[in-house]
């Protein structure tokens, strides 16, 4: 079909394939245009009728269009293939042409012809019954990896003028993370959809963006729907039940080994990072800005691990997300802002920050990196507050008394030398705490860099301390009474824990590998039964609303899962 702003010329057939014993009509149809349209030969098939012309003129809603069809019935000569060729007209100088149409012709009556035969590969319908409606859902891509985002559009074709949409039930597919286009709307579409030359009405019904997390053949359940075909005041119409197709795909694990920093990142991304201050004062604040743009799994992503100094005080970064989800997929970008105090005069320097992550397109592990970022500590003007006075106090060898004494001119009541203070045992213990509390000290920093190097370590501690935060942000969607977010939450928080407790990467994290390594770890089974249907819930609970009772209750419940966990995975 070919069109110029609202010229649309276009051929159809009212079926394909078509048997030796039936006839069927071919169509030209040129729209909003004036023009000799010149038909293509036509000698595979024996005319029976034509060529017959119709032209229709409307006014709707202030908007003129018109149209111009020329028609044929024909019926076939003999079975196989055979093709229509183009049809052609001149409107205003312009010449617009149809497309060829493929017509198979098959032996017997009509009743032993088959639907059109829908050239959409793996969208094809399985209601094959009603050659009028086809329900598709088409996947843009056959294979991918495990964390790159595929794009699922569920699509409904008809042939009849007037259908009422009523239930419709989507799959559930388990095995992916799932986002929804934001603020979408299932209309029907001006232009027609033409399969084998049959034109089809066309609507969009809904998108979706998956992230696979598990490798292997996937199949996606099929989509029903249930609609009413031509009711009218007169007429009831007819009910009909529609099954859509039931797609595969391959999903392949993510190349091993793995980068040591890679946290489960898939897609194309760049990365930025940068304080707002290099020279500061002891107990003053800056910030670590972390920036990560791109196309991918950007909703799942988690902060890159950054080695602080001993010495500052470091809070939860505050995510931002600035997120378009469109037929594209997901882009923008995620944000990490990392508030932190140093609390003492020094020169300082946090190391070099990476971000790992995998490009399906180019099949490889991307690094990049940001830093070092080196600080410049001035000692505090007495600000420091006395806990911290306290700790550091350790580090320091104080005189208790000045360096020059007066003479003692009244000596009063002598005693031997060897009674007074000198070589005795609070002599001895007064002059080596210094030394003690220096050794202690660097004991205690020494264990301390030893724990921050320990990256598997690190994460298991802080693992419920991650969670408790999704499990805030979760109770904050839960108060503004939003359910996309108040599930998403809680299902990140989850996987985030295990994830980091467990020591799974991200691109690894299924329940059958979460399942597996929690009974390793001797987790009682009925807890992990709990947890799988905790996380089948936050899947589902997406496509169904919940009141708000039952999410503080599941709240509830998801906390004391995370709690006994703990106590148990500590055991």
């Amino acid at each position: 079909m070919a069109a110029s702003q609202d010229v649309n010329f276009y051929a159809s057939v009212d079926k394909n394939p078509v048997s030796t014993d039936d006839s069927f009509t071919y169509k030209v149809t040129l729209e909003n245009g004036r023009g000799n349209v010149q038909l293509p030969q036509l000698n595979d098939f024996r005319v029976l009728f034509g060529p017959s012309k119709s032209s229709s003129y409307r006014i709707i809603n202030n908007r003129q269009t018109s149209s111009l069809t020329v028609s044929y019935t024909l019926r076939p000569v003999k079975t196989g293939k055979f093709t229509i060729g183009q049809a052609k007209v001149d409107v205003d100088g312009t010449t617009y042409t149809s497309e060829e149409i493929e017509v198979e012709v098959v032996k017997g009556s009509s009743t032993h012809a088959q639907q059109p035969s829908n050239k959409r590969g793996s969208q094809s319908s399985s209601s094959a019954q009603n050659e009028n409606i086809i329900l598709t859902i088409a996947l843009n891509k056959r294979k991918a990896y495990i964390g790159e985002q595929v794009i699922a559009t569920y699509t409904l074709l008809t042939r009849y003028q007037n259908l009422d949409v009523g239930e419709m039930n989507f799959p559930s597919l388990n095995g992916f993370w799932k986002e929804k286009l934001k603020d979408e709307k299932a209309s029907w579409e001006s232009d027609y959809e033409f399969i084998d030359g049959v034109p089809y009405r066309k609507a969009i019904l809904k998108q979706q963006v998956l992230f696979p997390q598990r490798s292997g053949e996937i199949q996606i359940d099929p989509m029903e729907i249930s609609c009413v075909a031509d009711r009218s005041f007169f007429r009831a119409g007819t009910e009909l039940a529609v099954k859509s197709n039931s797609p595969k795909i391959e999903i392949s694990k993510l190349p091993t080994p793995a980068p040591a920093g890679f946290n489960g990142a898939v897609g194309d991304f760049n990365y930025s990072a940068k304080v707002n201050r290099d020279k500061l004062s002891a107990n003053e604040s800056f910030t670590l800005d972390i920036l990560i743009t791109g196309s991918g799994n950007l909703t799942l992503l988690d902060a890159p691990e950054i080695k602080f100094p001993a010495d500052f005080e470091v809070y939860d970064p505050e995510t931002k997300d600035r997120i378009n989800v469109s037929s594209a997929g997901l882009r923008g970008s995620r944000s990490f802002q990392f508030l932190a105090i140093p609390r003492y005069a020094g020169e300082y320097e946090i190391p070099e920050i990476e971000f790992t992550y995998f490009n399906p397109t180019s099949k490889k592990y991307i690094t990049k990196s940001a830093g070092p970022f080196a600080f410049d500590v001035t000692g505090s003007d007495g600000t420091i507050p006395s806990s911290a006075e306290m700790n550091r106090a350790k580090n320091r060898v104080t005189q208790s008394a000045s360096e020059i004494r007066y003479i003692i001119t009244d000596p009063g009541k002598l005693s031997d030398s060897g009674s007074g203070f000198y070589s005795t045992s609070k002599f001895y213990a007064t002059m080596g705490a210094p030394f003690v509390a220096l050794i202690a000290f660097l004991i205690f920093r020494k264990r301390r860099e030893t724990l921050e190097s320990d990256y598997v370590g690190t994460k298991q501690r802080r693992a419920n301390r991650k969670a408790r935060k999704r499990l805030r942000d979760a109770e904050k969607a839960l108060k503004a009474k939003d359910d996309k977010n108040f599930y998403a939450e809680i299902f990140k928080a989850l996987y985030g824990y295990l994830g980091d407790k467990l020591n799974i990467p991200g691109s690894q994290l299924s329940k059958s590998i979460i399942t597996e390594k929690l009974n390793r770890r001797n987790v009682k089974p009925e807890t992990v039964a709990d947890l799988i249907a905790t996380l089948d819930t936050c899947e589902m609970a997406r496509f169904a609303s919940t009141s708000n009772k039952e999410q503080n209750s599941f709240y509830r419940d998801t906390v004391s899962l995370i709690t006994k966990m703990e106590s148990e995975l500590s055991a």
